[in-house]
């Protein structure tokens, strides 16, 4: 029984290392086919740092206008390119680079022409969370508001910037783990953001 054992650790033994070998690249093919596509042929389709910020507040309708960047033009790097071709500010969102958010996409996700603007639904709202016993960050600078003009979003902004752009998850290992700091399965970040885009906190 004990020849069987030792027979049998020897016989997998060589097994795993037949494996392995045939894995190694030791100069010979390594049995991958890499894409070698270039760069505009790839497509970046969703960053999710923060989550439900271009859910919530930019538009899939392609009727609505792509913010543009600091030289006019549309903040998406696959405009006119057959591969990556699309067009509407969730896309444009997702396709612009982190570290120009605000000047991007501030004025779009709080004054924007899409009926999901941040000033919309504190407009449309306000009411509605005064009933709740809620107050709002936002403020109205004509009384009774007569359009999203009239709502002023500075609070709001001041609460949510730091967290909002960049649109990047970021980890401090030094203080505790809970998001804004990195997060956690059970973080209830939509929650949070929500309740900081709207309510004074």
């Amino acid at each position: 029984m004990k020849k069987l054992q030792k027979y049998g650790f020897a016989a997998t033994g060589i097994c795993i290392a037949t494996l392995l070998a045939s894995c190694g690249g030791g100069g010979s093919s390594s049995g991958f086919d890499f894409n070698l596509s270039t760069v505009d042929r790839y497509v970046r389709i969703d960053r999710m740092g923060e989550p439900a910020v271009a859910t919530a507040l930019l538009s899939r309708n392609n009727g609505n206008p792509v913010p543009v960047d600091g030289n006019g033009l549309p903040v998406n790097p696959g405009a006119g390119n057959m591969f990556n071709s699309f067009d509407n500010q969730r896309d444009a969102f997702n396709r612009g680079e982190p570290l120009n958010d605000f000047r991007d996409f501030a004025f779009m996700l709080t004054q924007g022409p899409q009926v999901n603007a941040l000033a919309n639904y504190h407009f449309k709202l306000r009411p509605q969370l005064f009933a709740l016993n809620l107050v709002p960050c936002s403020t109205e600078t004509t009384v009774p508001p007569a359009s999203i003009a009239d709502i002023s979003l500075t609070t709001c902004v001041n609460q949510v910037v730091n967290v909002v752009f960049p649109d990047v998850l970021t980890l401090n290992p030094n203080l505790a783990t809970s998001w804004p700091n990195g997060r956690g399965f059970d973080d209830r970040v939509v929650d949070r953001l929500l309740a900081a885009a709207l309510l004074k906190i």
